[in-house]
């Protein structure tokens, strides 16, 4: 009898329901072909250059009534549900953090940016589509007062409210991230380095 494989906590990127949202390429472990250390537990560069030239321009232009991070905050939505967010967006009090504070967020940002989808969904949701349908929902209904998604494959930004609008733009048109602040992620891009293939 073959001894079942764990697998490592790291592997595990969410929880959702009191499922575990696996990392991609935890299968490669599973299957023996990949060592942990094989796979990638980290954001690609591409990702990294879209987090952090998002987060540079909102920590110059937001009013310092504004506070937004990244680093993959854990946002306890509930008990047995825990995100992660690429960039998060508190108003000034919003966030309540001491030195015990080692727990993930119990309250919800007023914004959550998330660039690119880091999961392999096929233990949970049937596609891709539906894993970042469900976290929105469940974001918005927590209380987050907007969720934007940068898809960087079709070069997309996705954009719902707690107003029931949702809507699909082109990466290189603004969208607005709170108040009456917008960003152009392409715009940002290239202003930080981005190199553009010919």
């Amino acid at each position: 009898m073959e001894k079942a494989v764990t697998i490592p906590r790291i592997l595990v990127y969410e929880e959702f329901d009191g499922h575990p949202i696996y990392r991609k390429g935890y299968k490669d472990f599973l299957s023996g072909t990949k060592t942990i250390e094989e796979i990638n537990v980290g954001t690609s560069k591409l990702q990294f250059l879209i987090i952090a030239c998002i987060l540079k321009y909102l920590n110059r232009q937001l009013p310092e009534s504004y506070f937004a991070g990244s680093g993959n905050l854990g946002l306890q939505i509930t008990a047995n549900t825990n995100f992660s967010a690429d960039i998060a967006i508190f108003k000034e009090g919003q966030l309540q953090v001491g030195f015990h504070s080692t727990k993930y967020a119990d309250t919800p940002p007023s914004v959550v940016i998330e660039v690119d989808i880091k999961i392999d969904e096929s233990n949970y949701f049937q596609n891709e589509e539906e894993y970042f349908h469900k976290k929105t929902e469940r974001l918005l209904q927590w209380g987050v007062e907007r969720v934007i998604w940068v898809f960087s494959a079709s070069r997309r930004v996705l954009v719902a409210d707690n107003l029931q609008t949702w809507s699909f733009v082109s990466w290189d048109l603004p969208i607005p991230v709170i108040d009456d602040y917008e960003i152009t992620v392409w715009e940002l891009m290239l202003k930080n380095g981005f190199q553009v293939e010919g």
